[in-house]
């Protein structure tokens, strides 16, 4: 009897098979850091526009304005820089200013616009409050 030498054509496409296999869990595995990656992004960049209106709220209050009008005062100046421009780094963002049911209670509303139609819009709401320094 003859004694063999190196791989028989059968383990070697059972070997490819199984490194194809392991190729694509890393591959999904890549996909999916990326997402995640992404959704971090996107949950960055909307807590720096909800602080942004905070800021800018709080400018507001400090100049001695009521808690009812100082929404208006800023609303559009607010969204105008963070939504209205194409090349934001938002640009699928939407956002409004709510006043909430305490006094001097606000909630900053950001909702994602996916142009996915199968999936639905995703909502970030941050609510703060201020001292009502007014007393009104």
């Amino acid at each position: 009897m003859k004694h063999q030498q190196g791989f028989s054509l059968i383990e070697v496409l059972i070997a490819l098979v199984v490194l194809a296999f392991g190729l694509m869990g890393v591959a999904a595995m890549q996909i999916k850091a990326l997402q995640s990656a992404t959704e971090g992004y996107q949950r960055s960049v909307v807590t720096l526009a909800a602080v942004d209106a905070q800021e800018r709220l709080w400018a507001q209050l400090a100049q001695e304005t009521s808690c009812d009008d100082m929404v208006d005062n800023i609303l559009s100046d607010w969204q105008s820089s963070w939504f209205a421009d194409s090349d934001t780094p938002i640009r699928h963002f939407s956002g409004g200013i709510e006043l909430g049911t305490a006094e001097c209670e606000f909630n900053i509303l950001i909702t994602l616009n996916d142009n996915d139609s199968a999936s639905t819009d995703e909502t970030f709401t941050y609510t703060f409050r201020l001292p009502d320094l007014l007393g009104n």
